[in-house]
């Protein structure tokens, strides 16, 4: 199994295996912080980034809510239904994908305020230092 991981936590790890040592390449005695504090905080936060799921799952998940309320809009009588007999489809799934979007967003923040929560200032720092160094040496 030969796969090449291209993940958040997979290129600062190649960054730093491609450029340790050389000359002008961040260290990470600079930034106050051990390899144990890098590794610990590289898995957090690409754990934090994979909480949303496969993009499977993903999918899924929004099908789930787009069909919940034709679902419930079917043990609804026709009369008494929002947009009548002849809207009321069309109504139910205008909820689902409404309901589907704000399932989605509220992911999305929740993901945002996770990773805000779990930043550190110097790893960051570091890492977005390790990612502007170029071979000649310059940042």
């Amino acid at each position: 199994m030969d796969t090449i991981l291209d993940d958040y936590q997979h290129r600062v790890e190649a960054q730093i295996a491609a450029h340790d040592g050389e000359a002008g390449f961040p260290r990470m005695d600079d930034y106050g912080f051990t390899r144990d504090d890098l590794d610990d905080y590289l898995f957090d936060v690409q754990a934090i980034m994979d909480s949303e799921g496969s993009q499977k799952t993903q999918y899924t998940v929004m099908g789930f809510f787009i069909v919940l309320p034709v679902l419930i809009f079917s043990a609804v009588p026709d009369d008494k239904m929002p947009g009548g007999s002849d809207w009321g489809l069309f109504v139910a799934i205008a909820f689902g994908l409404v309901l589907a979007l704000l399932v989605k967003c509220l992911i999305k923040l929740v993901i945002r305020l996770r990773l805000r929560n779990r930043a550190d200032k110097n790893i960051d720092r570091y890492i977005s230092d390790i990612f502007k160094y170029r071979k000649d040496g310059t940042a």
